[in-house]
């Protein structure tokens, strides 16, 4: 694999570090390097000269952040790099697009917009090749460039320590060096899926959508599938789930059924020799969590687990504001979902299958809870209720208590019985609160269920001196998770989040819930 040297002195660079070495990208010293990184932001005096050499040996040398602004106008690496920088513009939230040359830079690029100040070329050589650009002022400019006569590429963005620690612009800089380098992907991933109709839509168009991955067969075991539901799929339909598990040309398999067998297809297909990627909750108890673990690792196998509900817009804004510190430190967290329904009586309302409301319905509030707060859950109360709907036996209403170590409590609450409530969630911190409601009230449940229910709003946040703001949210991204999957697979990027340790952290919470439910409240440790 071939090796780099990073040369910084910018705070937060060790993230991009840490991430550029998990990929096989580095460290190593600058005379035994492969390609040399740099990202400074004082002037490099006697260095640029070292550099300049080193690129005249034939080994990239990539200038990154607030690099190319330090270089004086005569500098040799501006003349070597072909592209001349102009004026910087104040912050801009700009989206990447890729440049003519850039395609293979830019894959599974998807729509990333990092807000930061932006170096206007004045000029650029014919030979330099346009990998990232960004449209501004009626104009497109590059701003990621690489010069094969030279040996010297520019990259005018990462100048700010958020983005630094941003997985998708570390994997640009990753890709970046690779292309200097002359690496290149490994050929499509063939994906196997294997799940209930209802649950396996996202992964079909998921993955129909992503590059590197190609879905090659399906299997849904003969399950119905809902009404109108195009049946016009890319891959071929296997009847038996055991044959597609087995089947030779698969390297993935996507495991989608109901939650009482993910343990069963997840061994099978790690026992096949397949990479894995399991629907959340992984599965009902942390021991079988802990079987796959290992048996993924005997194998060096991928086992990784979709996270339901961690990519929506709202979601990911709170968490940016909670790790940014806008609340202060969190002190209590309540989550609503539900409404007043008739449960439709599928296999999610069966506690045998599904491991009950909270494994089913609590999951995704609950996973998004764990997401916020990174400590140590001390201990779960949880509470259910069994009243209206007998025709199903999931409860009708559930309340989950979190104590975490530090003191932060959370709250979730599932119901099939309330007509009053206003799903959304709320977080009380030391400086302010976050306040995220969706855009209909329990009114309109049964509208939003035909998908004609409003959007969620944007969640606010409500400081301590009275100020009220809007965070920014994108659009809703649902190709986030496939398209890290498929770096990881065919270009060798670390996942950065969905590993079996969190998946670990809760099916422990929810297990520990239902051990509490069944005891009447008490309160239950994770194992």
């Amino acid at each position: 694999m071939p090796r780099i040297h990073l040369v910084s002195n910018l705070p937060g660079v060790n993230a991009l570090g840490d991430h550029l070495r998990a990929a096989g990208l580095g460290p190593t010293s600058a005379r035994s390097a492969d390609a040399l990184l740099v990202l400074i932001d004082r002037p490099l005096d006697h260095v640029e000269q070292e550099l300049l050499d080193r690129a005249r040996q034939s080994v990239p040398v990539l200038l990154a952040g607030p690099t190319v602004r330090s270089l004086s106008p005569d500098s040799p690496l501006i003349d070597a790099s072909g592209l001349t920088p102009g004026r910087v513009t104040p912050p801009y939230d700009l989206p990447l697009i890729p440049g003519p040359d850039g395609a293979a830079v830019a894959a599974r690029l998807g729509d990333f917009r990092p807000r930061e100040s932006w170096v206007v070329p004045e000029k650029v050589a014919e030979d330099v090749e346009r990998l990232l650009m960004v449209r501004h002022e009626m104009g497109e400019h590059p701003i990621c460039t690489w010069r094969p006569s030279t040996g010297l590429g520019i990259f005018t963005l990462g100048a700010g320590e958020e983005l630094l620690a941003d997985p998708r612009y570390q994997r640009l800089v990753g890709r970046w060096l690779r292309h200097a380098l002359g690496v290149t992907d490994a050929g499509p991933v063939k994906v196997g899926l294997i799940g209930a109709p209802d649950v396996f839509g996202v992964h079909i168009d998921a993955v129909d959508a992503v590059e590197g991955l190609e879905l090659a067969a399906l299997c849904d075991g003969g399950m119905a599938r809902p009404p109108g539901q195009d049946t016009d799929r890319p891959g071929r339909r296997v009847d038996d789930p055991d044959d597609l598990v087995n089947d030779p040309e698969l390297n993935l398999v996507i495991v989608a059924t109901p939650t009482h067998t993910h343990v069963e297809w997840a061994r099978r297909a790690l026992e096949a020799g397949k990479q894995v990627v399991v629907h959340a909750p992984m599965c009902l108890s942390t021991h079988e969590v802990d079987e796959l673990t290992e048996l993924a690792q005997s194998r060096s196998l991928l086992l990784a687990v979709y996270p339901d509900g961690r990519d929506d817009p709202g979601h990911r804004a709170m968490r940016t504001a909670v790790h940014r510190g806008d609340v202060g430190e969190v002190m209590w967290i309540d989550v609503f979902s539900g409404g007043l329904r008739r449960p439709a009586g599928t296999w999610h309302d069966d506690e045998r299958i599904s491991g009950g409301l909270i494994f089913d319905r609590g999951a995704v509030q609950l996973g998004r809870v764990l997401d916020l707060v990174d400590d140590q859950v001390e201990w779960v109360s949880a509470f259910g209720h069994k009243r209206v709907w007998h025709h199903v036996t999931n409860a009708d209403h559930a309340r989950v208590l979190l104590h975490f170590a530090g003191g932060c409590e959370a709250q979730v609450t599932i119901s099939d019985v309330s007509a009053a409530a206003r799903p959304g969630t709320q977080v009380l911190g030391s400086n302010g609160s976050l306040l995220a409601r969706d855009a209909r009230d329990a009114r309109d449940a049964r509208d939003a269920r035909d998908g004609h229910g409003g959007a969620p709003r944007s969640p606010r946040l409500l400081a301590h001196d009275g100020t009220r703001t809007a965070l920014p949210t994108g659009p809703h991204d649902a190709t986030r998770f496939h398209r890290e999957l498929a770096d990881c697979l065919v270009a060798g990027w670390p996942l950065a989040e969905h590993q079996p340790e969190d998946a670990r952290r809760l099916v422990a919470v929810l297990e520990a819930a239902r051990r509490s439910a069944a005891a009447g409240g008490a309160q239950m440790a994770p194992g």
